[in-house]
């Protein structure tokens, strides 16, 4: 847990620091604006392997044969998405832009999928931190060059933040296509790629279309912030969403130690009451510590910005549902009832919609209400449907 401490807090400053060390806003909401983008796309890059990894796993009397099988069709796969990604930027220049930042949205998003599969992959073979040390490795190579250029007084470039990123994607290209070159007859001809990663897709669509739909909720404001925002407007709801996302990182590190134990052990409806404690605690122990940290920073940095108390508070207890939400829902995936969970985003995405169509109200303030108010109408609802289908705990 220490090292995906480590890891994260270095994610969560790197674009602190440019906001600070550089002051400039929009190059901050630019970070953003690409940090968003991503994370949006990444539901739909691993065709759902990621999270099937962890049912057959479940469900198969041969483990060892199936995680075998599932790093090298990840190999192929992760060759497909590199080729695409390189077929984008080359039509982004030489035929009709689709983005300025398309090539840091590429790199990333195939980053950030490749480090999710890998996380699974590795947390069923125990050895959790080789993945941790390579995004640790690759951040670190940003925020090396980021202080060289502070050190040395030189303008910021956005390309110093995910040059880390870029080159891992290039490193792990190059390791994957040798792989695949060398070992095709042998281990990669005869994997039935088409037909696993069919089954990965059919199990998995609901939650693709699922976690699609509440980041893009999540990151709504982010991704246009710039156009239908005020800098300072931007910059607050930004700024707060980052410190909320250390809530994020004591949810995403407490799920990476137990969701093996969820997703092996147990009845179907068993709710473990001693895990789902120590998961409350801890998530809310992160809100305080977040709520407090907010105020240090803006004290200290001696920003005053509008409506600071309505955003912060609507902010932090939106991420505090989404992380019970989110808990909640792999109980789902256990059943294989993704299609709840698909359910429960379409409530999510209907309220925050509705309420984003209110003309009269100032732009910001509907972005929080609607995250606030869907997300708050998701749990609720999530609550019921678990005690409807006689879930208990125990």
């Amino acid at each position: 847990m220490a090292l995906s401490y480590f890891d994260k807090a270095v994610i969560f400053l790197l674009p602190i620091l440019v906001l600070q060390m550089f002051g400039d806003q929009s190059v901050y909401l630019s970070i953003e604006y690409i940090y968003s983008i991503t994370i949006v796309i990444i539901p739909f890059l691993d065709l759902g392997l990621g999270s099937y990894f962890y049912y057959i796993y479940r469900n198969t009397g041969h483990k060892r044969a199936i995680i075998n099988k599932s790093i090298k069709i990840f190999h192929l796969l992760y060759f497909i998405l590199c080729c695409i990604g390189c077929i984008l930027i080359a039509i982004h220049y030489f035929v009709v832009p689709i983005d300025q930042y398309i090539v840091y949205i590429t790199s990333r998003a195939i980053f950030l999928a490749t480090f999710a599969f890998l996380s699974s992959y590795y947390r069923l073979i125990n050895k959790p931190e080789k993945a941790l040390f390579l995004t640790i490795v690759a951040n670190i190579i940003s925020l090396i060059i980021l202080l060289l250029y502070v050190f040395l007084d030189k303008e910021f470039e956005l390309w110093v933040i995910f040059i880390g990123q870029i080159l891992f994607c290039v490193f792990y290209f190059l390791k994957t296509t040798r792989y695949i070159l060398l070992k095709w007859h042998k281990h990669y001809k005869n994997l039935n790629t088409v037909s696993f990663l069919k089954a990965s897709l059919l199990f998995a669509w609901p939650t693709i279309l699922q976690v699609f739909i509440m980041m893009f909720v999540a990151n709504y404001g982010k991704i246009f912030a710039l156009d239908k925002m005020s800098l300072d407007d931007g910059t607050l709801l930004s700024l707060v969403q980052r410190f909320c996302m250390l809530i994020h990182i004591t949810h995403t590190s407490i799920l990476a130690f137990i969701v093996k134990d969820i997703y092996t052990n147990g009845s179907e409806k068993e709710i473990k009451k001693s895990a789902l404690m120590k998961y409350i605690i801890f998530i809310t122990a992160s809100t305080i510590f977040v709520i407090l940290l907010v105020f240090c920073y803006l004290e200290i940095y001696n920003y005053n910005f509008k409506n600071f108390m309505f955003v912060l508070s609507g902010i932090v207890a939106y991420t505090y549902l989404w992380c019970l939400v989110s808990y909640l829902e792999l109980y789902f995936s256990r059943e294989n009832k993704n299609i709840f969970k698909l359910y429960l985003a379409c409530i999510n995405v209907v309220i925050f919609v509705s309420i984003l169509s209110i003309g009269s109200m100032a732009y910001l303030d509907k972005i929080i209400i609607a995250m606030f108010a869907s997300t708050l109408a998701t749990f609720g609802t999530s609550v019921l449907l678990l005690k409807y289908r006689k879930y208990y705990l125990s």
